[in-house]
């Protein structure tokens, strides 16, 4: 093991032994006994293997000092060095309807519990207030311990917080909306370059570095509009920033929402307008003056897929069960694909799914594709494209994805 211009360069347990031998056979003579079953060999494998576990663990803290090497804590602290901090756990959150049958108020808080995993989830979207008597009302749970908790939609629910007059809550159309325990190694990374170099790409990418900081925030976009009078095409006013995020839970605390303020205001400087519809507050710049800041919430677009796999032609095999294959890669694919809000979804995205899964051997005996599209509850119909506005994110869910053989 060496440390020099070129690194630390380590090596195997096998040269490190072939070493320690080549040395003893210098000193004792080639006649010395080196081989496995020898009691100097069981000592030979017994000191070679200690430093060999040796040169592994320093070159695993020689790595951790690369932030593009460093793992867990090690990586943490790289992260602090550069105003990074990995973004902590998230809670799984879903929407759907709350069924009163008698007049009653559901208070914030309330909670109920997933019957497929007993996980309980606590109302996040403000009081239910049924006062006028029986009726629907929609409404979010988020879980109540961070992770990964999933509820797909049609998932059975039970009332835990019993109040006369509540009757139940139902996800009948969306699945919930996936927390995580901590942020991965290398999605902490990957956002560490993008606040570290946003400095030298402009003041969009400074904004969305300084708020993706901020603690509930899981997404930001930040757009501006510097040529058209008196707005431009998404309604930003003329030389105004429209800052869009996404949070968890979906509805900003009232802590969450100020650090956004302060964060978007300490980004823009001196300079520019916080256009926004959604929140509107101020923030006290270093004159001791309230200045007004604005910003978005994503707003969910559900989208209904029906894709037609013609396999009717096929001189190949069918895969067994290729309907279920295909849908769940198809809504692996675009939940990944469509994380930021603004982008279109598109019928060659998911014609191409199936094409990728057909030349990868995942699926066989497929001649043909045909996609149909539309944003709930419109029918499906053949259309290229379905455009999606800045503020806007499009939400795929199990039960709004059909696959059939034609």
């Amino acid at each position: 093991m060496r440390l020099d211009e070129d690194g630390l360069t380590t090596e195997t347990q096998a040269e490190i032994r072939q070493d320690l031998i080549d040395r003893l056979e210098a000193q004792f003579g080639v006649n010395v006994k080196t081989k496995a079953e020898s009691q100097l060999g069981q000592i030979i494998n017994i000191t070679t293997e200690l430093d060999a576990l040796t040169q592994q663990a320093a070159a695993d803290v020689y790595r951790s000092f690369d932030p593009n090497g460093a793992t867990y804590r090690a990586l943490d602290a790289r992260l602090a060095l550069t105003g990074s901090v990995r973004s902590g756990a998230q809670r799984s959150w879903a929407t759907g309807t709350l069924t009163a049958t008698g007049a009653c108020i559901i208070p914030d808080g309330s909670l109920i519990k997933n019957l497929s995993d007993d996980s309980l989830w606590e109302l996040t979207s403000g009081d239910a207030d049924f006062s006028s008597g029986p009726g629907t009302l929609p409404a979010t749970f988020t879980a109540v311990e961070v992770g990964p908790y999933e509820a797909n939609a049609g998932t059975s629910w039970e009332i835990v917080s019993v109040i006369t007059g509540w009757d139940s809550f139902t996800n009948p159309t969306d699945d919930a909306n996936i927390g995580r325990l901590r942020e991965a190694d290398g999605t902490a990374r990957k956002r560490r370059l993008t606040e570290l170099h946003a400095q030298g790409q402009g003041p969009l990418a400074t904004i969305q570095g300084v708020v993706s900081k901020v603690e509930g925030v899981v997404g930001v976009r930040a757009y501006h509009n510097p040529a058209t009078y008196p707005v431009d095409a998404d309604g930003i006013p003329f030389k105004a920033f429209n800052v869009v995020v996404e949070t968890t839970p979906s509805t900003p605390t009232t802590a969450t929402e100020q650090a956004i303020y302060e964060a978007i205001w300490g980004a823009m400087t001196a300079g520019g307008q916080a256009y926004g519809t959604d929140y509107s507050g101020t923030v006290v710049d270093s004159e001791g003056v309230d200045q007004p800041v604005a910003f978005d919430v994503v707003s969910q677009v559900d989208i209904v897929l029906e894709i037609d796999l013609v396999t009717s032609t096929a001189e190949g095999t069918v895969t067994p069960n290729i309907e279920d294959i295909v849908a769940e890669q198809v809504l692996e694919v675009a939940l990944a694909d469509h994380k930021v809000p603004g982008r279109d979804v598109l019928t060659l995205d998911y014609q191409g799914i199936v094409h990728a899964m057909v030349e990868a051997g995942t699926i066989s005996g497929v001649d043909g594709v045909n996609v149909r599209m539309a944003i709930s509850p419109a029918s499906p119909t053949a259309v290229t494209k379905i455009p999606i506005d800045i503020r806007e994110k499009a939400d795929f869910d199990s039960v709004n994805i059909t696959v059939a053989e034609v």
